[in-house]
């Protein structure tokens, strides 16, 4: 697929066909990450994406977590505040 660059102010922009963008489900926060080959874009992932299931799979498969790390720690904050 071929395009071209666009001025856009003191930038430059590419125009991303439809149907890339909705095969590789881009919104309109991404990341581009520079590769030896080239220039990645791909969708920016949320915060914590993927942590709460990590975090059951490792203790349905026996993993404690260490509880002498925790230790002193003050639990002020509630679930509420909290973004996942």
């Amino acid at each position: 697929m071929e395009t071209k660059l666009i001025k856009i102010g003191n930038s430059f922009g590419i125009r991303i066909p439809k149907s890339l963008i909705q095969q590789y489900e881009l919104s309109n926060n991404i990341e581009i990450d520079p590769t030896a080959d080239g220039i990645l874009i791909k969708s920016k992932k949320k915060a914590r994406t993927g942590w709460k299931e990590q975090l059951t799979t490792a203790i349905n498969e026996g993993h404690k977590p260490d509880t002498e790390l925790l230790e002193g720690f003050n639990d002020e904050i509630s679930d509420k505040e909290w973004q996942w």
